[in-house]
């Protein structure tokens, strides 16, 4: 199993195993829900600058390109695909999908892509023009799109957020996510983000009940995964069997973000604290070896804004130790 086969196996040592890298922060879309690091600040990072740092990372099996929108520097990430192709090392595209076609489908399938990830939060063109300003036309793009990548052999992936927008509609999205051909189906809780403004998250019963009926009606052959629910699964009764996977958190512990300008984060989605800069003397390969003192501070307890969201008043040993 290819996806997420990092988050499968609960990290027990500290190792940068996977990094994801903002190879620009400016982007086509203008989601609510984003949370990329100082989005469309203008700072990006090419190939010529990746490739390097990825020659120091001898244990380094994963490589996400995301942005803002990855795809806004194609060309880079061919590149940067290729090489780690080479190299036996799982890449991943995170992407809305509206910018690719079938020649440039087709170009990373061939470089060696192992994964393409796409947001897919609404089933009609109407809901999505209706949520992202968007013309309807570029919702029947990006269906296109994610079928033309469903026929290769890149795993594709579809996210749907569990938020109110969603948490009544996720059966329906379901069926829309296997009728094009996708047999991964990623569901990612959502969590309040002050540092985005963000806090439209499912309350814990509808997010209950809504990954509970995904899970009792899920599609033959269709694999799911709950992201962001490991910490607190066993407490809204959620139970893994065979194709349905409730994938750990290795965020800070094998896995950093980094940003165009050269920041390193522990994760740009819950914890978006700058420990160095690639430009200013930090070494992503011995951040581990000479940990910094955020890092350490991080790993020491453990924070986890999402059972936080859900379960506020409670106090929890991992976090006390």
């Amino acid at each position: 199993m290819k996806y997420k086969s990092l988050e499968l196996e609960k990290p027990l040592s500290y190792e940068l195993e996977g990094l994801e890298i903002g190879m620009t922060s400016n982007c086509n879309f203008r989601c609510d829900y984003c949370c990329a690091y100082q989005r469309n600040d203008g700072n990006s990072i090419g190939a010529k600058e990746v490739i390097p740092l990825l020659e120091q990372l001898p244990s380094l099996k994963r490589v996400r390109l995301s942005g803002g929108e990855v795809t806004l520097k194609y060309e880079d990430c061919v590149e940067v695909v290729s090489y780690c192709s080479a190299r036996g090392i799982q890449t991943q595209l995170n992407s809305n999908g509206s910018l690719l076609n079938e020649e440039r489908i087709r170009r990373l399938a061939d470089a060696g892509l192992t994964t393409i990830h796409i947001s897919f939060n609404f089933t009609t063109a109407e809901e999505f023009s209706r949520y992202y300003h968007l013309h309807p036309s570029v919702y029947r793009k990006i269906r296109d799109n994610i079928a033309m990548f469903a026929s290769t052999r890149v795993d594709t992936v579809l996210e749907t957020l569990l938020f109110s927008e969603t948490e009544h509609h996720m059966k329906e999205i379901h069926d829309h996510v296997y009728d094009m051909g996708v047999r991964t189906h990623e569901i990612q809780n959502s969590i309040i983000m002050n540092h985005s403004g963000w806090k439209a998250i499912a309350a814990r019963d509808a997010l209950k009940e809504a990954v509970n009926e995904l899970i009792a009606r899920r599609k033959n052959g269709m694999t799911l995964y709950f992201t962001c629910m490991d910490r607190f699964m066993e407490e809204l009764g959620f139970q893994e069997q065979p194709g349905v996977y409730f994938p750990h958190c290795i965020e800070g512990k094998k896995q950093l973000h980094l940003h165009g300008n050269g920041d390193i984060l522990i994760s740009e989605l819950c914890h978006p604290v700058v420990i160095g800069n690639i430009y200013a003397g930090a070494s992503l390969r011995d951040i581990y070896s000479d940990m910094p003192a955020a890092l350490r501070d991080y790993l020491d307890r453990e924070p986890c804004p999402a059972r936080e969201a859900l379960f506020p008043s409670s106090l929890h040993t991992d976090e006390m130790m």
